[in-house]
């Protein structure tokens, strides 16, 4: 399932109880934030087209994330 979220820097990263606080907590620490769940996608057997497939899918549900925040670089698109 592709995520795309558009409005911070960087949600969460390290260990997985970081992430997880990090995610609860970002409402607090960034007001203009939009995070999309994509539709799940069914990858080719071929690693090259899943590849191309995959990055497709994170770059739509990212543009429709940033267009929700009204982000230039989404609307451009």
């Amino acid at each position: 399932m592709p995520v795309g979220q558009a409005g911070a820097r960087r949600v969460s990263s390290g260990s997985r109880a970081k992430q997880l606080a990090g995610i609860l907590t970002t409402p607090a620490r960034h007001s203009r934030l939009h995070v999309h769940l994509g539709d799940a996608v069914d990858l080719s057997a071929d690693v090259s087209t899943a590849t191309a497939q995959a990055y497709q899918a994170v770059v739509s549900a990212w543009r429709t994330a940033a267009s929700r925040l009204g982000e230039p670089a989404a609307l451009a698109a």
